[in-house]
């Protein structure tokens, strides 16, 4: 049997873009799922891009989106901020043969989905989502960014909706707030503030997270912190004696920081609303997809459901 939306459920969900921060739920599959599934052409384990292809069929299958953007990262090494800071992100190994494989095939399958996907050799996908983000505010639509990284979590305006997909319900941008201690705008300041590990930014030392929510409570970001170094001894915080002279000593180093960490928003080859269009399942590309992959017919059923509803909802 066929489900086809209402004509309310149909108006809800018309004007909102769906954006995947793809590398979360891709690596989410890499690390759980066991190595159960193998190209044919390579031999390479495929076990990410069996849990890739899950993922966006349940997505599709549940909300059944107008719109539709996966964003990969290609930057790795090449990208603006690499220009900026050579030690930016060297804590992390490239991937073998094996992992870009897998990586490049997620691609291929948002293709034969029919969803657009991108990356880009200069802007992470953290910024491409920003980017598209931006374009669909423009556009009168409601962007709901499916990711469970922080650094996302500074894009988030009050219309918009921040998604963990199958492990959270969406929060809007109030919620979000309230789950950081923070302004959503804030989160590029406090991790130029305290550093970020992940990718090897080095905060203000002896500034920790508690203290750098304190300073942002009294101050919208960094550079009102660094117009009012005298007020900092006053604050009701520990150690604030001694943080003029951190921040000062430091100034450049944090300045570069919140350049590493601000997600870049203006990038005129990221696509449009109109490009982000869901094109319906291409059945027999997909079929050979996942023949290639080693599924089968695991997913054979659920796409066969998707065209019909897509085809059903185009009427």
């Amino acid at each position: 049997m066929v489900m086809i939306k209402t004509t309310q459920e149909r108006n809800e969900t018309a004007m909102q873009a769906y954006l995947i921060d793809s590398s979360i739920y891709i690596f989410r599959s890499y690390f759980t799922l066991p190595d159960n599934w193998h190209s044919l052409d390579s031999g390479y384990p495929t076990n990410a891009v069996y849990g890739f292809t899950g993922f966006l069929l349940e997505l599709l299958r549940n909300k059944q989106p107008n719109y539709l953007f996966c964003a990969f990262d290609e930057s790795l090494g090449s990208g603006f901020r690499h220009q900026l800071c050579p030690d930016y992100k060297a804590n992390r190994e490239l991937p073998d043969e094996a992992l870009a494989f897998q990586l490049n095939a997620c691609r291929q399958l948002c293709r034969v989905l029919g969803i657009t996907e991108m990356a880009s050799t200069i802007y992470e996908a953290d910024d491409l989502i920003g980017a598209v983000a931006k374009k669909t505010r423009n556009a009168k639509a409601q962007p709901v960014v499916i990711t469970r990284d922080k650094d996302l979590t500074q894009i988030i305006e009050a219309d918009d909706l921040y998604w963990d997909f199958g492990k959270a319900p969406p929060k809007t941008q109030r919620q979000v707030e309230k789950d950081l201690q923070l302004g959503c705008q804030q989160m590029a300041d406090f991790l130029a503030l305290t550093g970020d590990s992940s990718d090897n930014i080095t905060g203000i030392p002896g500034v920790g997270a508690k203290t750098a929510r304190q300073l942002l409570l009294h101050f919208p970001d960094i550079d009102a912190i660094l117009e009012h170094l005298d007020q900092l001894q006053d604050l009701p915080i520990r150690g604030a004696a001694k943080l003029a002279d951190k921040v000062t000593m430091h100034r450049e180093q944090l300045l570069l920081a919140r350049q590493l960490t601000t997600i870049v928003s203006d990038i005129d080859a990221a696509p449009e609303l109109d490009q982000i269009a869901w094109q319906g399942v291409h059945a027999q590309a997909f079929e050979l997809f996942c023949d290639e992959m080693g599924f089968g017919n695991s997913f054979s059923q659920r796409a066969h459901s998707l065209r019909a509803r897509h085809n059903a909802a185009s009427w």
